[in-house]
């Protein structure tokens, strides 16, 4: 069996406009605590951690319960998805030691498969090209696009 050495992280890269999500009023102290703790302990290659909810209630010296709803609601927002045995941190926001763009858009696809092995469309697409971070049309508009009732008639300006 070979093991894979890990080596020790000096620098992370946050996505600077991944801070107005951050800001998001609907997110805990604890959501805030758990999120910076995975980030902390994900591996570089991967952007996965490999640890239970329990383990991480342990570390944290928090509850269960409230671990398991801090989860819940970092994987709704898509800052973080549910692996085999794990998490993964979303790398289109976050990520370590990853000079070579090639291996950064791969481990965004990783991503974005297991948010669709979880039935759910991705949220956040980092555009390295244009150095900005694009979201869902749906996040934007809403989940319906096409309804025009909200619309205003700018024709009636013309009569």
């Amino acid at each position: 069996m070979v093991r894979r050495k890990e080596k020790t992280v000096y620098w992370g890269a946050f996505i600077l406009e991944w801070f107005g999500y951050l800001q998001d009023h609907d997110l805990s102290s604890s959501d805030y605590r758990i999120l910076f703790f995975l980030c902390q302990n994900m591996k570089s290659y991967d952007n996965s951690i490999y640890m239970r909810q329990k383990q991480i209630s342990e570390e944290l010296n928090m509850d269960k319960g409230n671990v398991s709803k801090c989860i819940k609601k970092l994987c709704e927002k898509q800052f973080i998805v549910k692996i085999p045995n794990g998490f993964m941190v979303n790398p289109h926001l976050f990520y370590v030691g990853k000079g070579h763009p090639g291996s950064r858009e791969e481990l965004r696809d990783n991503f974005d498969s297991f948010l669709r092995k979880n039935k759910l469309s991705p949220r956040f697409y980092l555009n390295e090209l244009e150095r900005k971070l694009e979201l869902d049309p749906n996040e934007i508009y809403g989940e319906d696009e096409d309804n025009d009732e909200d619309d205003f008639d700018f024709t009636s300006l013309l009569s």
